[in-house]
C-alpha cells in the first residue's frame, strides 16, 4: 500500500511538473500594429527570447538562408547570415515555400524547389516527402520558436505550419536578428585587412537537397517572386529621395500625400495595392518615400514611425495626418480600398491634389 501512494505521489508531482511547465510559458499573442500584421509575438521576441531559451519541450528555428540572394543591405539589412541567437538552428524559409512580397529593389531573389507551394490561400506539397520533411525539422509535439533578419520569414513559417494543421497556439514568432540585442549572440563574420569574412562552418544548419526528392505530377521545380512597388509604377509615384527633398516641400509650404515604404517589407507589400488602386481611381498626385533615405536623420517622417506602411498627408508644409503602422485603431485602414479612401478622406479633400492642380493656396485640410 506504501509503495502504490509512493508510485501515485510521484506521478502527481510529475503532472504538476508538466502542468507548471506549461503554465510558464504565455500563449502566443501578437504585437500591435503592423509588427503584429507580421505576426511577431508580444511576449515572447527579440527582447525576452532569452528568457525562453533550452526548453527540452521545444524546438528553435532561424529561417534565413545562408546567403540570401536578395540584396537586404540596399535596404538596411544583411543577405548574409550573420549571426544567429544560440540555441536556434537555420533551416531556409525559402527553401520550405515560395516567398511572397519581395520588391524589385533588393534584386533577384531565389525563386528555385520549395518543398511547397502557396496558391490560392492552400499549401500544395511539390513533392512526396515535403510534408514528412517538415515534421522532421518542426516535431507537432513541441512549442516552436521562429526567428529570421526581421520577422517576415519567421511569420511566413508559422502561417505554413498552420496550413499544415499545426496546432497555432504552439508556435511563436519571436522576430528578427537585426533587433536582438541579448546575451546568446553568434556572430558567423570577421573582419581582415578592412574586409568582412563569413564563416559558416559551425552554424547548425539544415540541408534540404531537392534533387534527391521525388516531385508530384506538374512540378517543374520553379517558382517568381514578383511585388508591385513605387519605383515600378513611376508615372504614379513621385519620389522623394532625401530628407533635404522633404524639407523643401514643407519650406514651399506645398500641400501632399506621401506614402512611406521599406523595401523587402510584407506588410507593404500587402497595402501597396490598395495605395495603388487609390492613386489610380482617384488621378491624384502622390509622392512615395522609401524609409531607408530617411531614417538615420531627423525629419516629419522619421519622427513618427519607426516601422513601414504608412501615409502622410501635408496641408501647408505641415503633417496633419498620418497612418501609424504600430497603432490598433489605424489597422482597419490597411485592410482595403475602403478603408484607405475612409481615413484619407476624413483630412483632405482628394480633388485638392489631383494631377491637373500642382497648387494649394491655403486651408486645403478639411479639419
Amino acid at each position: 500500500m506504501k509503495k502504490l501512494i509512493e508510485i501515485a505521489m510521484s506521478l502527481l508531482m510529475l503532472m504538476c511538473l508538466v502542468s507548471c511547465k506549461d503554465a510558464s510559458l504565455p500563449k502566443p499573442e501578437t504585437e500591435e500594429g503592423m509588427r503584429g500584421q507580421l505576426g511577431i509575438d508580444k511576449n515572447i521576441n527579440e527582447k525576452t527570447i532569452d528568457e525562453y531559451l533550452n526548453r527540452a519541450d521545444s524546438v528553435y528555428r532561424d529561417m534565413r538562408m545562408l546567403k540570401d540572394e536578395a540584396d537586404y543591405e540596399a535596404i538596411g539589412g544583411d543577405s548574409y547570415l550573420s549571426g544567429y541567437v544560440k540555441g536556434f538552428e537555420v533551416v531556409p524559409y525559402p527553401y520550405l515555400c515560395n516567398v511572397e512580397g519581395l520588391p524589385e529593389e533588393v534584386g533577384e531573389a531565389y525563386s528555385g524547389p520549395t518543398l511547397f507551394t502557396l496558391k490560392d490561400g492552400e499549401y500544395v506539397a511539390n513533392y512526396e516527402e515535403s510534408l514528412h520533411i517538415i515534421e522532421s525539422l518542426f516535431p507537432r509535439d513541441k512549442y516552436i520558436f521562429l526567428m529570421c533578419g526581421g520577422g517576415g520569414y519567421a511569420g511566413m513559417t508559422k502561417e505554413l505550419l498552420v496550413g499544415l494543421g499545426y496546432d497555432g497556439d504552439r508556435i511563436y514568432n519571436t522576430g528578427g536578428y537585426w533587433y536582438y540585442e541579448g546575451k546568446n549572440k553568434v556572430e558567423t563574420f570577421y573582419e581582415d585587412e578592412g574586409k568582412t569574412h563569413y564563416d559558416f562552418s559551425n552554424v547548425p544548419y539544415h540541408v534540404i537537397d531537392h534533387s534527391v526528392l521525388t516531385p508530384v505530377d506538374g512540378y517543374d521545380g520553379n517558382n517568381e517572386n514578383k511585388e508591385e512597388s513605387p519605383s515600378a509604377d513611376e508615372e504614379l509615384f513621385i519620389p522623394i529621395e532625401d530628407t533635404a527633398a522633404l524639407e523643401k516641400l514643407e519650406k514651399d509650404r506645398e500641400t501632399f500625400a506621401v506614402y512611406v515604404y521599406l523595401p523587402g517589407c510584407s506588410s507593404c507589400a500587402s497595402f501597396y495595392p490598395f495605395v495603388k488602386q487609390f492613386v489610380t481611381k482617384n488621378d491624384i498626385r502622390m509622392y512615395s518615400a522609401d524609409l531607408s533615405d530617411f531614417f538615420r536623420s531627423k525629419n516629419s517622417i522619421s519622427d513618427r514611425v519607426s516601422y513601414t506602411p504608412s501615409m502622410f498627408i501635408y496641408v501647408d508644409g505641415e503633417v496633419v495626418a498620418y497612418l501609424d503602422p504600430g497603432s490598433d485603431d489605424d489597422l482597419p485602414y490597411y485592410q482595403s480600398l475602403e478603408g484607405l479612401t475612409e481615413w484619407f478622406t476624413s483630412h483632405l479633400d482628394v480633388e485638392l491634389i489631383g494631377n491637373d492642380r500642382y497648387e494649394c493656396e491655403s486651408a486645403c485640410s478639411i479639419e
